[in-house]
């Protein structure tokens, strides 16, 4: 190192040295804070706080009620079995409670955020037992001597279809469930049912053997429900096993498969034959349809029936003498019939060609439960039309030609085809190929992914001459799985019909036969709740208006609904047994069960006729959907299902569409935007939201509930006054 000089040294002391040395200080200071200044600057500005997204509101149902086992409904979707603790959105729920052998039990709940509820106490037993009619015989061996199957869940997870392996494409979970048989003999085939939705083991399952099914779509804040043989085909030695309702963990994905390396290895064997990638399971069908067979108790009306035939429509019919039948002491004895059944992942259809090709069952999963009324005996009823004096009340949909009061086909085998095109199945119903009269072909299509069907009667002239006949489509209804209405099934008729034209009554205090009747009070009774009749009763709303009619029983939260052109199908006829002193079920069943009726037809009364010209023909589309957990029902069109109402200073709406849907929940008051909420709906999951209404609003008012799609466009819409206090 070089010695410093003189100056160097000089400059390290002395008042000029400080000085020096402090400015440079001073300066490198000043350096240090302009850097750091500017190295902020320089940095991204800070994020803005923001509030945490609210975590949301949660309140906990837990449900005690005895016996074990019994089927939990809320808001009218199936929802477990007793005992279970549920997780709900605060608010009020309809909880009902039900088993076989026991009076149901129905419950108003309100729920507040982060509370419990419990509800105890046990099912009341029906005071007779229902009877049921066996389908095979039996012989009955003396208590642990029989030698039964025994189906039992041996183990539920949620899980890939393709369980853990690496090969997927699809990360849609769903339930697997392992059912194993641990009886001493094979079970023959049976069902599985898990969230609704149902699988059949049609090879059945031997001693001691496991089998494993997986079902789409999974419950994640809530309960999954499985239960073995739903349909009741296999007699077990214990039947307690067979259902299962629980909490179920959602598992972490696998990882996907390691990709294969870019270049080949450095020796190929030669020998060897390459090895195939296993292939990737195929998704479980959206759509499926089979044929099958049913197993009816009927009664022995073919012997005592006679043929006529009419000259006026160029038909055969059949003519029951019924002093002879009944003379005969007559009863049941099983009969099979055909069926043809269709079904996706929220509906099951079930037609029975042999019997006037009527659609016999439709079943909304999401509840489980018939919403078609379903006759567990064929017997002759005394109605029908008068030159053929009986009828059979079997159930379900069916097709009334070519006169009033049912027609003459309902008990005829119709001609069955279908179509499946991958996303729909199409089932055609055929009366005749006859070209001396008219006839009709019915086409009823289930589409993929959707919760509702469409019926389009077609009616066709191959003759040379005009033709004037009448058609109704029939659907007699029992929503809520009970097989019968609650004493508050409505009758749910757009706003506009102000009055109905009575067909016919059974409570002299009504307007008789073609009379006019004030909708939906007449006398200061709402004949709108079937428990508010007395006797029968069958009206038109003469013409039909605005292209919808449902029922909605508020009982058991459950509806069906039919939506259609006024323009094209102006008839829509209801009719009801009556509830005081009702019409006995003894004409038409064997076991008390009822109905209501819903008719549609291109005529707005029984009076009226259609004609059709030579070659002529006319056809219609109409919707028809069940629906549930809505607590009420008000308007419906082919894309929704809304209910609208006010309680306590809150408007309380509920909806449920179709087929899925996206958009935004508006509440209007008197026209204008009052609250919305964005939403993402699936068919089957009911929306429902309590709004509270500021305290400064009127007392009454113009409210609207509307669905707006994202474009603008309004798919639903219902509005109605209401009182707000």
């Amino acid at each position: 190192m070089a010695p410093m000089s003189k100056m160097e040294k000089e400059g390290l002391s002395g008042p000029g040295g400080w000085l020096r040395t402090g400015l440079r200080l001073l300066f490198t200071i000043l350096g240090l804070f302009l850097l750091l200044v500017l190295s902020r600057c320089a940095l991204p500005s800070p994020a803005v706080i923001t509030t945490p997204a609210p975590v949301p509101a949660t309140a906990l149902l837990r449900i005690e009620v005895g016996p074990p086992g019994a089927q939990i409904y809320i808001d009218g979707l199936r929802s477990g079995t007793t005992p279970s603790t549920l997780t709900l959105a605060p608010g009020q729920h309809t909880v009902r409670i039900e088993q076989e052998g026991y009076q149901s039990r129905v419950e108003m709940v309100s729920l507040v955020n982060s509370g419990q509820v419990t509800l105890t106490g046990e099912l009341r037993p029906l005071s007779s037992p229902p009877t049921y009619t066996a389908t095979a015989a039996e012989t009955i061996m003396p208590e642990g001597s029989q030698v039964l199957p025994d189906l039992r869940i041996k183990h539920t997870q949620i899980e890939l279809e393709t369980g853990g392996a690496c090969a997927y494409t699809s990360t849609q979970l769903g339930v697997r469930v392992w059912i194993e048989n641990v009886g001493s003999v094979e079970a023959g085939p049976f069902v599985v049912e898990v969230n609704g939705s149902q699988e059949p083991v049609a090879s059945g399952l031997g001693a001691g053997e496991t089998v494993s099914l997986w079902f789409p779509g999974a419950v994640y804040d809530g309960e999954n429900s499985v239960l073995v043989d739903a349909t009741s085909q296999v007699h077990e030695a214990n039947k307690e096993n067979n259902s299962l309702s629980q909490r179920l963990p959602i598992p972490t994905l696998p990882p996907t498969c390691t990709p294969p390396p870019t270049s080949p290895p450095a020796h190929t064997p030669t020998a060897s034959a390459p090895t195939a990638a296993p292939p990737t399971p195929a998704p479980p069908p959206a759509i499926t349809m089979r044929e099958g067979e049913i197993t009816i108790p009927t009664y022995p009306f073919e012997r005592f029936t006679d043929q006529a035939w009419s000259e006026s429509y160029q038909m055969p019919y059949a003519v029951l003498q019924r002093p002879a039948y009944d003379a005969s002491n007559p009863s049941p004895a099983n009969a099979t019939y055909h069926t043809f059944v269709v079904e996706n992942e929220y509906l099951k259809l079930t037609f029975l060609p042999d019997l006037g090709g009527r659609l016999y069952e439709v079943i909304y999963k999401p509840t489980g439960h018939h919403v078609t009324y379903r006759n567990p005996v064929l017997k002759p009823s005394p109605w029908g039309p008068q030159e053929q004096g009986w009828w059979l009340a079997a159930g379900g949909f069916e097709w009334c030609l070519p006169v009033e009061e049912h027609g003459y086909e309902w008990g005829i085998p119709w001609k069955l085809s279908a179509t499946h095109d991958g996303q729909s199945v199409t089932v055609a119903l055929r009366d005749s190929e006859a070209d001396n009269r008219v006839r009709a072909e019915i086409a009823v299509q289930l589409k993929a992914g959707e919760a509702s069907f469409t019926i389009r009667p077609r009616l066709e002239n191959p003759t040379g001459q005009s033709i004037t006949f009448k058609y109704w489509t029939n659907a007699m209804l029992a929503p809520g799985g009970q097989n019968a209405p609650s004493a508050d099934l409505r009758f749910v008729l757009p706003d506009k019909e102000r009055t109905v034209t009575v067909h016919s009554r059974g409570d002299d205090a009504l307007p008789g036969y073609n009379q006019t009747m004030s909708w939906p009070i007449y006398d200061g009774t709402d004949y709108s709740r079937l428990g508010n009749w007395n006797r029968w009763l069958g009206f038109f709303e003469d013409p039909a208006v605005d292209g919808f009619l449902a029922v909605y029983d508020y009982g058991y939260d459950e509806g069906m609904v039919r939506v259609f052109s006024p323009e094209v199908a102006s008839g829509a006829k209801v009719f009801g047994l009556g509830w005081h002193d009702p019409i006995s079920p003894d004409n038409y069943t064997d076991d008390g069960s009822s109905y209501v009726e819903i008719h549609g037809g291109p005529a707005p009364t029984f009076d009226h006729s259609v004609t059709l010209p030579p070659g002529g023909q006319l056809q219609w589309t109409e919707v028809w959907y069940p629906v549930a957990g809505l607590a009420g029902l008000r308007y419906a069109n082919g894309t929704a299902a809304l209910n609208l109402g006010a309680e306590a200073s809150q408007a309380l709406l509920a909806v449920v569409t179709v087929r899925p849907w996206s958009g935004d929940v508006v509440l209007l008051l008197d026209g204008q935007e009052y609250w919305s909420q964005r939403v993402s709906l699936m068919p089957g999951q009911p929306f429902r939201s309590q709004v509270p209404l500021d305290s400064g609003l009127p007392q009454a008012g113009q409210v609207t509930l509307r669905l707006q799609a994202p474009d603008g466009s309004v798919d639903a819409e219902y509005g109605t006054q209401l009182s707000f206090q």
